[in-house]
């Protein structure tokens, strides 16, 4: 018994020390922490402050959120005014981490409404992806320097993987007849997107989902939706998708699916990684767009809950009805 505890007590150190050699690394939002989890491989422990299916542009910091990044080696940034949290969080944390900006050689799109204000979402197109992993690479030699010839044969691996998904949403989005090739959305995320693989984008919201939706805007989509006779509009993974939902009852187009823009999915999701986030938001535009199938969404099945528990909730107003006047009656 003695012998066994003394191996488990060493075993538990070996392990206890293998995690401290590790190198911490934070990132604003899942998207990049999936990216530097493919690059550091074994050699790092990659975190995520804003969780899965949280919005990055809306979030506000826990206590937690303090420690996590007062304890990392290396904390990884978008910038383009994504996470305008980010810099008090940083400050507040007394960290003495290594802040690496990601979008580094990015070629910003410009907002059109706000005054040096650029829209965030660059790696909706794979071609920055590269960018990204490239300054993820040199973020993570810079502060692990003896395993730099590991992190940039992982970053060139990742990038040939990322380029393949870059040439297939290109053939793919070109199925897609000119005239039907209009994307509308919640918020304007896919601007790169539309940009890189020649499709045009409608959005409710601007590119933060801080901003309010005005009724011009609700106009402007349900005119480009009577415009192009487009067949299906898009839900998002982060959004409440109520008024995208109103818009489709209204001028009777579908809802084509569930698409992920802010966040990955879990891992039970159709887009737990950045990689398959890119390709399934392309499978379900083109699906959509072409007529061929319409996804699924948690549209459907929230109505269906919904409507159940109204008519659980109307049978029983009626009953106790009944029997409110069959008590009178027999006073």
């Amino acid at each position: 018994m003695t012998k066994y505890i003394l191996t488990s007590l060493i075993c538990f150190t070996a392990l206890i020390g293998y995690s401290q050699d590790k190198i911490k690394v934070v990132s604003s939002a899942s998207i990049f922490q999936d990216m530097a989890k493919n690059i550091g491989g074994d050699k790092i422990i990659s975190e995520s402050i804003v969780p899965i299916g949280g919005d990055p542009h809306t979030y506000t910091p826990k206590p937690s959120d303090v420690e996590l990044v007062s304890n990392a080696d290396l904390i990884l940034i978008n910038g383009l005014t994504f996470e305008g949290w980010i810099t008090e969080l940083i400050e507040n944390s007394g960290t003495k981490a290594k802040v690496v900006l990601i979008t580094e050689g990015v070629e910003p799109i410009t907002s059109q409404k706000y005054h040096n204000a650029s829209d965030p979402h660059a790696w909706m197109d794979a071609s920055n992806g590269v960018k990204y992993v490239y300054n993820i690479s040199a973020g993570l030699a810079a502060v692990d320097p003896e395993n730099a010839l590991f992190y940039a044969d992982n970053g060139a691996k990742y990038n040939s993987e990322i380029k393949n998904a870059h040439n297939y949403i290109k053939k793919q989005i070109a199925t897609i007849p000119v005239e039907q090739r209009v994307l509308i959305t919640s918020h304007d995320a896919f601007q790169y997107y539309g940009r890189a693989y020649d499709i045009t984008l409608n959005a409710i919201m601007g590119i933060s989902t801080e901003s309010e939706a005005q009724s011009k805007d609700v106009k402007r989509v349900v005119n480009a939706i009577k415009t192009s006779k487009i067949p299906a509009v898009f839900i998002e993974s982060t959004i409440n998708p109520k008024m995208l939902q109103q818009i489709a009852r209204d001028t009777g187009v579908k809802i084509g699916g569930e698409l992920y823009a802010d966040s990955i999915g879990d891992k039970d999701s159709e887009a737990p990684t950045y990689i398959k986030m890119l390709t399934h938001n392309t499978d379900v535009i083109v699906n959509a767009l072409t007529g061929s199938s319409i996804e699924s969404t948690k549209i459907d099945h929230d109505d269906t809950s919904n409507n159940t528990w109204i008519y659980i909730a109307l049978g029983a107003v009626m009953i106790l009805s009944l029997l409110l006047i069959l008590f009178k009656m027999n006073k």
